[in-house]
């Protein structure tokens, strides 16, 4: 029996794509999902453009769900899945093939010392070609 709960698609690469987007609009920030948005006058970045500075797993997010999303218990299950194979994929990508001289989770490796984000970009960016060879061999 296999341990994949959600086997990589066309719509991972397009996740992957869609964070890295997000996260060169908007920021990274590695040590949560979202940047931490308290005492606002309304007038900042965030409430100007919609979008908060996030982590890989919180840039997914808002590619599979169209915005921050800090809780997934009430999202159907197609988002789920969609979401899961996203998140299965890049942190198989980074363990297996690694990316800035370091092989790890997901979670270790976003928040290694030295990682930037250009890092983070460019990790989901080779995550989704990664995913994109993976289809192309799959189909010949």
């Amino acid at each position: 029996m296999s341990t994949v709960t959600a086997l990589p698609s066309d719509r991972t690469v397009a996740i992957l794509d869609q964070a890295a987007d997000y996260i060169t609009r908007h920021g990274w920030i590695p040590t949560s999902l979202y940047q931490a948005h308290r005492n606002c006058p309304l007038k900042c970045r965030v409430h100007r453009t919609g979008g908060y500075p996030a982590s890989m797993l919180g840039a997914i997010r808002v590619a599979v769900f169209g915005m921050p999303r800090w809780y997934l218990d009430t999202a159907d299950s197609e988002a789920l899945h969609t979401y899961t194979a996203a998140v299965e994929w890049l942190n198989t990508y980074l363990l297996a093939v690694g990316h800035a001289r370091q092989h790890a989770c997901l979670f270790d490796w976003e928040t290694a010392p030295e990682r930037t984000r250009a890092d983070v970009i460019a990790a989901l960016q080779y995550a989704a070609d990664a995913c994109r060879t993976r289809a192309s061999r799959r189909a010949a």
